[in-house]
């Protein structure tokens, strides 16, 4: 996803010549069948983590696997080595000794779980992410001797390779093996030298050809293809020539085109450094040239097995022209003789897609005008294509098409498995007991179990008969995340919607007010005891110009969390003012208080995304005093915050997060001075079983990790002693 579709950007609609050799073929041979790709971008789960550790998270593929199969959806696009720093193996010199330790049992793992639920997969190689300036200097010599020396390339080719070919071949789940996602990106003729190391096109066909090759030969039924950026370079069709279009491009458009660069990209180029590379490579002759053309691809490496099955090219309208759209033209416009599955794209009504469809018919379009298959861009990366979208996009294809994506496989049946309580975003008062109801069936196959599941691992019930309900009784305060698995007869699982509810007040970490980012004019920071912090900020304004914003960087998920705000009212009750959430507006907050001399707090729940967030006030009413922000301490990095409370007023003990834990749990306590501190762990018979802390510690807030791998399931209460404060709580241990 690079360079040249990011550099012929927002051009003048020019009609293209068609004179194609053949109408193309408009499936892709898989399991016996000629199919339509009706797929997506997975493209990762953990980039360029998920083979070569044994970690790989198979939770989160079966998930998706399931929900794009549900939808009729027929396969994924997954990326494997993409920049190479955990998988293949590489030694001292430089040279390829392996695929990993463990990365060909991980391709399995997921290659059977796909062929389960009739999912085929795309197994994208690399990426130009390989030759990225941001990886480390090791990783950059590596891959730059990887492909631009043969003797490196067949280093790969016959020791990594090579070897997961061989213990692959013939497994039902894989549909193509892809050499490159978009090596343009890294090319001397269309990449970013002030982002990533570049090397000539001659090296990065000779590169595929080579690699198609030895895959052909391994395993002679596999179909491979590489995935090309735009039909710039998967095509000799003489487009026009841009140059003439760049100055009629606005500064604001440059400016938005920067944006996207940004964040899809993650270049650090400038739009005047964008529109420079832009006309220099808009005189080039590089452009509407097939790089991948079976003669160019022999010739460049000299391995005549070395040519590809089908064509993947990309097309992003934010970025590309309509004269390079698939939405726009047929398949036969581009005068190629091989099957084209588009491999990229955005599910968003725009530009050349074409404007005014809806975004579910956007896979129809594809399919009505030609093409093998249709993959959007990303069940990782959500910013281009949601997720509803594209089911959407699939279920369409599925209800008008079923015979051409219909994978004859061994699925069988599938539990559908929902909570039905509690609600999303339940509050409940402290040491609540929460009733658990989940809806499972599976006419097919029956159920044979529901497991209920508390913070992503622990397992807090196994129900083997309907009604499935289970009372969660005393629950610690804190936020948790509840879901269900359903297991059907025949061993298939899946697992429910996530619901978050609150207990009573969780742990919370103050953020003060006079260290927030403060916007405008009628605010003064005052200096008061009786304040958090000993200061607040005092507001005497109603400007709506007027802001206080909190960010936050560290939320670990994305949900809904509850906030507390500190104020007070010393001019009158009550006051208005506007929250907003990352920008757009969550609401009016009514603040009251019962005097004009008391400390109060509001609490809300508001939807925060993952990473980072900004939490503001805008002034309605104005005219009050502002304390500070209270946000659950998972929600701030445990070794400090953004400006929190410098100090603690008193000695405290809160909850351990999580709880209840396996195995092992945060225990957070605040010492107002140094002091000597001792935490003790004691049985519900009140003997003690361990001492967790003895020393002096200084004044502030502590993080205590507890590991109790050693220790059996069960109640247990842990008691802080400092200075001549006491305090104890429970905990619970579940193995």
């Amino acid at each position: 996803m690079c360079t040249v579709r990011q550099l012929l950007i927002w051009l003048v609609f020019v009609s293209i010549t068609s004179n194609a050799f053949s109408q193309p073929m408009n499936r892709i041979r898989y399991n016996n069948q000629d199919l339509f790709l009706n797929g997506a971008n997975l493209a990762w789960v953990n980039f360029g983590r998920d083979i070569g550790l044994e970690n790989t998270d198979t939770m989160s593929f079966s998930e998706t696997m399931i929900m794009m199969h549900q939808s009729g959806g027929n396969a994924l696009r997954w990326w494997l080595h993409t920049n190479g720093t955990v998988s293949p193996e590489f030694d001292v010199s430089g040279y390829v000794n392996g695929p990993g330790a463990y990365a060909i049992d991980d391709l399995k793992k997921v290659l059977d779980m796909a062929w389960e639920r009739e999912i085929a997969v795309d197994l994208c190689l690399w990426s130009f992410d390989m030759l990225r300036k941001s990886n480390d200097s090791i990783t950059i010599w590596r891959n730059t001797l990887l492909i631009n020396d043969p003797n490196y390339t067949n280093a790969y080719i016959d020791n990594c390779l090579i070897p997961m070919v061989e213990a692959l071949k013939g497994h039902p789940a894989i549909v193509a093996w892809e050499i490159f996602n978009e090596p343009e990106g890294m090319s001397e003729e269309f990449g970013w030298s002030d982002d990533i190391n570049l090397v000539p096109m001659s090296s990065i066909q000779r590169f595929v050809n080579l690699c198609t090759g030895a895959i052909h030969r391994t395993d002679t039924s596999a179909l491979v293809t590489n995935g090309s950026l735009s039909f710039y370079t998967q095509t000799d069709n003489p487009l026009t020539k841009i140059s003439p279009q760049l100055s009629k491009i606005s500064s604001a458009e440059k400016v938005q085109i920067g944006e996207f660069f940004k964040q899809k990209y993650k270049l650090t180029t400038t739009p005047d450094e964008i529109f420079t590379h832009l006309e220099k490579i808009a005189s080039a002759e590089a452009l509407h040239y097939n790089y991948y053309r079976d003669d160019r691809l022999v010739a460049a490496g000299g391995d005549p097995d070395g040519t590809l099955d089908f064509y993947s090219v990309h097309y992003y309208y934010t970025s590309t022209p309509v004269i390079t759209s698939p939405f726009a033209y047929g398949a036969d416009t581009w005068n190629l003789d091989k099957p084209i599955v588009i491999g990229e794209f955005a599910m968003q009504s725009g530009q050349g897609n074409p404007a005014g469809i809806p975004a579910a018919a956007i896979y129809d379009t594809l399919y009505s005008l030609g093409y093998a298959g249709a993959f959007a861009w990303a069940w990782a990366d959500v910013r281009y294509s949601s997720h509803e979208n594209i089911l959407a996009g699939m279920q369409s294809i599925w209800e008008k098409y079923q015979a051409d994506v219909d994978i004859q496989g061994t699925g069988g049946y599938w539990p559908i498995v929902s909570i039905t309580s509690p609600q999303d975003g339940s509050i409940y008062p402290d040491s609540s007991d929460v009733a658990i109801e989940v809806s499972a069936v599976d006419a097919g196959a029956g159920i044979d179990s529901v497991e209920i599941f508390i913070s992503d691992t622990i397992k807090i019930a196994v129900l083997k008969s309907s009604p499935y309900t289970f009372i969660w009784t005393d629950v610690p305060n804190g936020n948790y995340k509840i879901f269900a698995v359903a297991v059907n007869s025949i061993g298939h699982n899946r697992k429910s919607n996530t619901v978050q509810i609150t207990v009573g007040n969780p742990p919370m970490t103050r953020l003060e007010a006079e260290n927030a980012a403060r916007k405008g004019s009628g605010m003064t920071v005052v200096a008061d005891n009786g304040a958090s912090g000993r200061k607040y900020v005092d507001i005497k304004t109603n400007d709506t110009t007027v802001t206080v914003t909190w960010t936050l960087t560290s939320v670990p998920e994305a949900g809904t969390y509850p906030i507390t705000i500190g104020y007070k009212l010393a001019y009158e009750s009550p006051k208005t003012q506007f929250l907003n959430i990352n920008g757009e507006r969550f609401g009016e907050i009514e603040f009251t208080a019962p005097t004009i001399s008391s400390w109060n707090d509001k609490t809300v729940n508001v939807a925060l995304l993952k990473d980072t967030n900004t939490i503001q006030i805008q002034m309605s009413w104005g005219w009050m005093y502002l304390d500070y922000l209270a946000v659950p301490n998972d929600l701030v990095p445990a070794t400090g915050v953004e400006n929190p409370v410098s100090l603690p007023l008193e000695f405290s003990l809160k909850q351990n997060y999580p709880n209840p834990f396996n195995p092992t749990t945060t225990i957070e306590f605040s010492l107002p001075r140094a002091s000597e501190a001792k935490m003790t762990l004691y049985n519900v018979l009140g003997q003690k079983v361990a001492s967790l802390l003895d020393k002096r510690l200084s004044a502030g807030r502590h993080l205590l990790i507890f590991d109790a791998s050693k220790l059996s399931s069960g109640t247990y209460f842990y008691r802080l002693d400092a200075g001549n404060y006491s305090y104890t709580k429970k905990m619970l241990l579940i193995k």
